[in-house]
């Protein structure tokens, strides 16, 4: 079986979190989509609401891995810190890591996050680092060379 895990973010304002992503987080291929009138029944908007100004669906790359994203159609957002987002880079390879630490940097330098760990070496040989966003989404940063990694299956 070929599958995947593509995580999607719900917010109040897509279309303001899509810029956030794309400054903060150097975010590359962003996308976005506005509902048509003929879908504003259907997500309960009101008549004449600004469809042009709502996301119904956008997305976003960061260090090569996809995130979606829309407007909370269903009511307000609830932060939750039940679920941390893993970017998980192969430490063997060296672009991949020097991405890594390109990345926290211009993250911490940014003032827009707040680290709660730094970016360091681990004592299991990897390096980690946890940070939240504006959003209360919270995020670890993960570089260890994969050739180290146990197959679980083997």
């Amino acid at each position: 079986m070929q599958s995947r895990i593509i995580p999607s973010f719900a917010f109040t304002n897509a279309k303001e979190a899509l810029a956030y992503y794309q400054r903060v987080f150097g975010a590359t291929d962003v996308y976005r989509f506005s509902p048509q009138p003929e879908q504003a029944k259907q997500f309960h908007l009101p008549e004449g609401a600004d469809l042009e100004a709502m996301t119904m669906h956008g997305g976003f790359t960061v260090l090569g891995m996809s995130f979606q994203c829309a407007d909370s159609f269903r009511g307000p957002v609830k932060p939750s810190n039940q679920v941390d987002i893993i970017l998980d880079i192969d430490g063997d390879d060296a672009t991949s890591v020097a991405a890594a630490e390109a990345f926290y940097d211009k993250l911490a330098a940014s003032g827009e996050v707040t680290i709660d760990m730094p970016f360091e070496t681990q004592f299991w040989g990897g390096k980690m680092g946890h940070f939240t966003d504006k959003y209360g989404i919270s995020w670890m940063l993960h570089v260890i060379p994969w050739s180290q990694i146990k197959d679980p299956t083997k």
